[in-house]
Formats: structure tokens, sequence, C-alpha cells
């Protein structure tokens, strides 16, 4: 049997959101604004953040926001890959398991971060905000993904850190392995009927060769 990987991008791949919530507090100090909480901050990740832009857009205007957007695009490229990942994208290659990118980010941001870090010829595709009217929860990019990569959705695995991020993933008919990061933790994520969570490595290739797992 034929399977597939998708993989998130921001907090799977690299740690970026915590690198744009750390943006956002810098420049929100440098004009005389108190941090933005990290409740609300968390809101967003994986999904649209319309009410976060509004709320930044008052506190430090056009200026600030492309400043915020500047920094965090160059500041990610000073952040090094989840080596959990790189490893699992070695042993797709290795396989011939086809690998995608699924991100609720503009795909125009994405790519040169991928290239920068010398993977972007190992996936089929990357897809992003601009291919899809709307983004994670919404199972859209994945079914998009899934397409790229010619397989059925049950033959997929998706891997996710959030629990936008997740519902799509299952939403699309696919098996989303979650793998919180220190930003997302705590999220709830009990909602989602994820196929495995925070499991190691060795596991994910164990579900990858059709070993049974067990639902933490």
């Amino acid at each position: 049997m034929s399977i597939g990987v998708i993989l998130d991008f921001d907090g799977t791949i690299i740690d970026s959101e915590t690198n744009l919530y750390n943006a956002i507090n810098r420049n929100l100090a440098d004009r005389g604004h108190k941090p933005l909480e990290i409740e609300r901050y968390k809101e967003s990740i994986g999904s649209e953040s319309d009410e976060l832009d509004a709320y930044i857009l008052e506190r430090v205007g056009e200026e600030g926001v492309r400043a915020i957007a500047e920094e965090h695009l160059r500041t990610c490229l000073e952040l090094e890959c989840y080596p959990h990942i790189l490893k699992l994208m070695d042993y797709c290659r290795d396989n011939g398991i086809p690998v995608a990118v699924a991100t609720s980010s503009r795909r125009s941001d994405i790519t040169p971060m991928l290239e920068h870090f010398g993977i972007l010829d190992a996936f089929v595709s990357v897809r992003g905000k601009e291919d899809v009217e709307h983004v994670k929860p919404d199972p859209a990019l994945y079914r998009l993904a899934g397409k790229d990569l010619g397989l059925a959705p049950a033959d997929i695995y998706a891997i996710e850190d959030t629990v936008n991020g997740s519902l799509a993933a299952v939403r699309a008919g696919m098996n989303a392995i979650v793998l919180t990061n220190e930003m997302t933790g705590d999220m709830d994520f009990d909602t989602v009927d994820y196929f495995a969570k925070d499991i190691t490595y060795e596991e994910i290739i164990e579900i990858l060769e059709g070993k049974p797992a067990v639902k933490e």
C-alpha cells in the first residue's frame, strides 16, 4: 500500500510560532504597549488571525505591522529545523514516500524558508493561504495537498502541532499525528480524533511501516 506524509510548517518544521510571538511583543514594547497575552496569541495559531491582526494594527499601525512581518521572516532564517522532522524527511526520501506541506501561512513566505533550509526539493508541493478560501481548521489545504500526492486521504499521515491544524487533517479524512511543542503543548486536543499524539520519531516510523500504534 502506498502512503504519503503532509507536514504543517509553523511549529512543525521550525519553531516559528514562538518566533512570531516574540517579534510582536518586541514591536509592541518599542511603541510603549504592554505585551500580547500568550493565550490570546495561541487562539490564532494554525488558523485565521484576523482578530489578532486588527488588535496589533490598532496599536502599532501599518508601519509596525510591516516591521513585525519583516523581523519575523528575517529571524526565522536563523532558526533550525526540528531534528526529528529532518530525520522523518530522510526516511520518506529513502523509502519512496511522497511528502507535501500544508500551511495556513502564505506560501510566498514559506517557500523561501524551505529553500533556505535546503529542503524545498523534498516536497511534492507546498500549499498555503493563497491556494484556498479558508485556511485551517477548514480541510481545504489538506485536500489540495492530498491531491498533489495522488493518494487517498486514508493513506496520508499529517504531522501537526495545533488543534486547528489537526482538525483540518481529520476533516480531510487523513490520519493526524500531533507533535506539540512549547507553545502548543497545553492546548486541549479532546475535540480532535487524532491518530497519535506526542510520540517519538521511532514510533512514527513504526506507524508508517504499518505497525499498530496506541492512541494516547
